[in-house]
């Protein structure tokens, strides 16, 4: 079958861009229309602003439902309309429905997908008459007797390879035959007397008798509101007439109410009547008193009193919300209005505050959370705007101000103690919010009078309050208390800020945080190492800010030392929260909202070891501030003259000292105890004090002062980096040749800076780096005596020879740095052989090239021997110092005979050399011709003389039969051959020439002879 047609009661999708567009526009006219009537009501305009921005945040937040298809879009727009005469109110309601909806939203959608829908409406009408024969049956089961189930399909049985033996059913259980009862009454449905707040409206209750109901209820009160309006402003009845008028009214409609009740049991409309006759009382009173003074204030509270009694007691007795609702939240909405008619009077926020009080224990005893909630809404904007108007903080603005907070505070308490020990959300944030009013109440009373004096000791009153009732109730209710003390440590960390200045605040801070760890301790509760670390922390950072800042020992200033004490302070209360027990195995587990701190307190006690390390090394910090801020300030006071800048410079020479030598000692104490977090928190420091003056007094100061710094810090890394390796025998270490490393940068630096240029006619600076080299190489020696350090030994006498080598080059020159460089390889050979030491060979050895090079580069190049000159034996010392060397090196290379071999040769080849210049130098001197004519002469004695030697080594080594010897002059004979085809034939005169040539000729025919008779004389043995 189809459907008829017909107009759609809910717009499709396509329709629905344009009900959007007439309910914006809608909503843009009533926007306005809503401003110009609030305007009319009062000139403020913070209540024009209010209402037309909450009318304007209802609009989108029900858009969304406006958009939806299964929503019709008439009773959408009527509800955005009620809500927006609520403005903030409204706002608030939707934001709480929308939030304890959405589980439902959630499980109803979960429901729906989970069960099959039928596709028409066929499928639909057959579902439901199944459903009905099945309810059906059971109706009939009941009537006869029996207990009857709907059919089911049964489920297969699960099929087993022997299927068990099934017992016999038993008889059915036969009723006796009863009479059938009377039938009863068609049930009435009972009127629910509390409202859900959870609901959504729908459109059956924007239609039904709740919402006819609700709406006179309204209506009624605005009326009675309206009407003391209207009679005020055109005259119309006397005070005392509108007061009687206001009280009759109210008085009937609550009767009415009554009598609703008692005729016709719970019902909307009676209790609305009631909530309405009990608001509108309230509405009477407050104009009594505020408006014509027809009541004094202490009556007038009695009154309001004893119209809350009368509202609590109704509303328990009746367990209506609703009564509740309109006359308790009602009457608090009353007073606001009155800002229409000059402003917020002291007399409407008490009647606020006793109003609230019956709220809080009606909402307490039936748990109405959202009353009291609401409550708190209506009451606490007029309370603030009270406390905020007040010209002064005279006595009875405070004592409204504190009426409110405590009531605040009783009702958080009041709560938790109806939902039991555990800390719930609604209470804590009960809690919360009053500590929060407090101390928004202390700043608009008081603010910064007596530079904030006031505002901090009434904090710091609070603050004791919270204490007490956190101290009084522990037992109790301990997850409540623990807040409580939080918040009021919070509080007296925010009055201590505005009672005290300067050091004062950082005691006090440091004085609780050594107090919240040692109750911690006591109470065996975790939670307060938070707030004892919170307030650390605060102190920390005051004291980082204002007393002892970084300026204070970065730049020069008159008593630098002022934040010191504050400093130790937060060091010792440092030391006590390392020190004291804060970890216990039977820890009663944490419940409630409290919860959330769980993971940081598992933190700190799975690290606890790792804490403490931590706490020591701040207290050591900062105590060695605090020591180096005391070190500036004492040089100024003892430094002569009134200037501040020599005194600063020399003071971080002395801070830099300080620090070196307390680096040396935790590495001493590290080493000792085999601690390897000291000596992490040794070297550390000590790499800090060397950035210090690399940065700080290198950059800043006097090179003397800086020098003296790099010198002080340099002895204490270098001490450093020994002991390290010296407890460590058979290998080193990172941490230690790093330090041995830098040191020797440190020492050098120093050393270069404060030695002059010039130190009694010798280069200063050559001074200084010998100086160090000596330092190191004696260092090395001291080092060797200990066994198994062999490895620290070669470092060290590595850096000593190096810079060693370069401060000689420095201050001599010549043969006289020839003779130092190649006596140095002598010595270190000799001392190799003569300890055990192979590795010094390599420095010998080292040190002969050095040597080696200069003679050969400067003090007798090759071309002494090829280019003509007066005296070409000038470098002949220095190849003989070379030459000994060599010799004394190969002397020390016993364990190798091949090294002792190649040394012998490289000697011999010196040697040669050496006798060659000799021959030239001789010449020089016998001879009585030129420089050239000498020269050439010379040359052909050393051709002769090359081929001499050449037939001496091939003589020896055939005799001897030593192979080497042989080959050696071998070559030698090629050597000459070389050079009287290719030096002495082009560059000799024909004579010079000729003799040459005779010369090797004869050589190499003695040398033939030789070898050919000593061969054969081999062959025949």
């Amino acid at each position: 079958m189809t459907d008829p047609a017909g107009p759609q009661l809910v717009p499709t999708s396509s329709s629905r861009s344009g009900a959007t567009v007439v309910f914006g526009l809608t909503a843009l006219i009533w926007t306005l229309w809503l401003g110009a009537i609030v305007s009319a009501f009062s000139e403020h305009e913070l209540y024009i602003f209010l209402w037309c921005g909450s009318a304007v945040a209802l609009w989108f937040l029900l858009l969304g439902e406006l958009q939806n298809p299964a929503r019709p879009a008439l009773p959408v727009a009527f509800k955005w309309w009620v809500l927006t005469l609520g403005g903030p109110l409204g706002v608030a309601y939707l934001l709480y429905v929308r939030n304890n909806s959405a589980p439902n939203r959630m499980s109803t959608q979960s429901a729906q997908a989970t069960t099959s829908k039928p596709a028409d409406l066929a499928s639909r009408v057959a579902f439901l008459e199944r459903r009905v024969s099945e309810l059906q049956t059971i109706v009939d089961g009941l009537q006869a007797g029996r207990v009857t189930a709907p059919s089911r399909a049964a489920a297969p049985p699960p099929s087993s390879p022997r299927p068990e033996p099934v017992p016999p059913p038993r008889p059915p259980v036969q009723l006796p035959a009863t009479a059938a009862p009377p039938s009863a009454p068609p049930l009435q449905p009972k009127v629910s007397t509390e409202f859900d707040w959870g609901r959504t409206l729908s459109a059956a209750d924007l239609m039904g008798a709740k919402a006819l109901a609700f709406a006179g209820g309204i209506v009624t009160l605005l009326g009675v509101v309206f009407f003391f309006v209207l009679a005020v402003n055109r005259g119309w009845i006397g005070p005392g007439m509108r007061v009687a008028f206001g009280g009759v009214a109210s008085g009937i409609v609550f009767g009415a109410g009554l009598w609703l009740q008692r005729r016709y049991e719970s019902t909307y409309s009676a209790l609305v009547a009631v909530g309405t006759g009990i608001a509108g009382a309230y509405i009477t009173l407050l104009a009594a008193v505020s408006l014509y003074d027809m009541v004094s204030k202490p009556v007038a509270l009695v009154l309001a009193a004893v119209i809350a009694s009368i509202a609590v007691a109704v509303s328990l007795a009746w367990d209506a919300e609703v009564v509740a609702g309109f006359g308790l939240i009602g009457a608090m909405i009353v007073p606001a209005t009155l800002v229409f008619q000059g402003g917020l009077r002291e007399i409407g926020t008490a009647f606020v505050a006793v109003v609230f009080a019956g709220a809080t224990i009606v909402a307490v005893r039936r748990r109405w959370w959202i009353l009291l909630q609401v409550s708190a809404v209506v009451s606490v904007p007029q309370a603030l705007a009270q406390v905020a108007a007040a010209d002064s903080p005279h006595t009875s603005i405070v004592s409204v101000a504190v009426a409110f907070w405590l009531l605040y505070l009783a009702a958080g308490l009041a709560f938790q103690f109806e939902l039991g020990p555990a800390l719930a959300a609604a209470p804590g944030s009960f809690l919360m919010g009053s500590a929060v009013f407090a101390g928004v109440s202390a700043a608009l009373l008081y603010g910064q009078r007596d530079g904030g004096h006031q505002q901090g000791i009434a904090l710091l009153a609070a603050a004791a309050v919270y204490l007490a009732l956190a101290a009084a109730l522990y037992r109790r209710v301990r997850e409540a208390a623990t807040l409580l003390g939080a918040l009021g440590l919070a509080l007296a960390g925010v009055g201590l800020a505005e009672a005290l200045s300067g050091s004062s605040l950082t005691y006090a801070w440091a004085a609780e945080a050594a107090l919240l760890v040692w109750l911690s301790s006591r109470v065996r509760d975790a939670r307060f190492q938070l707030a004892a670390l919170a307030y650390l922390t605060l102190a920390l950072v005051h004291s980082a800010v204002t007393e002892a800042s970084p300026d204070h020992f970065l730049e020069s200033m008159r008593h630098p030392a002022s934040g010191a004490p504050a400093l130790l302070a937060i060091a010792l209360a440092v030391l006590v929260f390392a020190r004291v027990e804060r970890s216990w195995p039977d820890g009663r587990p944490t419940r409630g909202i409290l919860r959330a701190l769980d993971p940081a307190l598992d933190w700190l006690r799975a690290n606890e070891a790792g804490v403490n390390a931590a706490m020591y090394a701040l207290a050591g910090l900062a105590t060695t501030y605090a020591a180096s801020l005391g070190i500036l300030e004492l040089c100024q006071d003892v430094w002569p003259g009134n200037g501040i800048e020599t005194a600063f410079e020399w003071g971080h020479v002395a801070v830099a000292s300080a620090w070196a030598l307390a680096g040396l000692a935790v590495v001493l104490g590290a080493v000792r105890r085999r601690s390897n977090a000291g000596l992490v928190l040794g070297f550390g420091w000590l790499g800090v004090t060397v950035t210090k003056v690399v940065a700080l007094d290198a950059a800043t100061f006097a090179q003397t002062r800086y020098g003296i710094s790099f010198l002080v810090v340099g002895a204490a890394v270098l001490a450093a980096g020994l002991v390290r390796e010296l407890s460590v025998p058979g290998s080193v270490t990172g941490e230690g040749v790093s330090a041995l490393f830098v040191s020797l940068v440190l020492l050098l630096a120093g050393a270069l800076v404060l030695v002059p240029d010039r130190v009694g006619g010798a280069d200063g600076n050559g001074l200084a780096v010998l100086g160090v080299g000596v330092l190191y190489t004696a260092l090395a020696a001291v080092a060797f005596v200990r066994p198994n350090q062999r490895d620290l030994t070669t470092f060290l006498w590595i850096a000593g020879l190096a810079l060693a080598a370069a401060g000689e080059e420095m201050l001599v020159g010549g043969v006289w740095l020839v003779l130092i460089y190649t006596l140095t390889a002598a010595l270190l050979a000799f001392v190799a052989t003569t300890v055990g030491e192979r590795r010094l060979t390599v420095a010998s050895l080292v040190y002969l090239t050095l040597g080696a090079l200069l003679a050969l580069g400067v003090e007798a190049p090759p071309t002494h021997l090829l280019v003509s000159r007066a005296h070409p034996a000038h470098g002949v010392p220095s190849l003989l110092f070379v030459i000994a060397a060599t010799v004394v090196l190969a002397w020390s290379l016993s364990w190798s005979v091949r090294y002792r071999v190649q040394a012998i040769w490289v000697a011999g080849g010196l040697s040669v050399y050496a006798a060659s210049l000799l021959i030239l130098e001789a010449m020089q001197r016998i001879s009585n011709q030129d420089i050239q004519t000498d020269f050439q002469r010379g040359h052909t004695v050393v051709s002769a003389f090359w081929g001499l030697v050449a037939l001496v080594s091939l003589y020896v080594g055939l005799k001897r039969k030593q192979g080497l010897l042989r080959v050696g002059g071998f070559i030698l004979f090629a050597i000459s051959l070389g050079k009287i085809f290719l030096y002495d034939l082009p560059s000799l005169s024909s004579v010079q020439r000729a003799l040459s040539f005779l010369a090797v000729g004869a050589v190499l025919l003695l040398g033939g002879f030789f070898y050919q008779r000593l061969s054969a004389q081999f062959d025949e043995r």
